[in-house]
């Protein structure tokens, strides 16, 4: 789910900067292609706060159950 967040909101910052550009070039208000863009980033920052752990994890605190695993702690 939070992949599908994060590229939503790339979806929306890309398009944004596309409509940018074409606006720019009708020479038409920019306030729509700038609020996609904002709105992009809030959900791409939201998408990666849901990816990354808040708390720290011992990563190794479980060993493997693979035969043969060599421990060097």
């Amino acid at each position: 789910m939070d992949l599908t967040i994060f590229l939503i909101g790339t979806a929306l910052f890309g398009g944004g900067f596309f409509l940018l550009l074409f606006l720019l070039l009708k020479k038409k208000s920019l306030a729509l292609p700038f609020i996609l863009m904002g709105i992009g980033v809030v959900i791409c920052f939201i998408g990666l706060l849901l990816s990354s752990p808040l708390t720290e994890e011992n990563q190794y605190s479980s060993k493997s159950s693979l035969p043969g695993t060599v421990y060097s702690w």
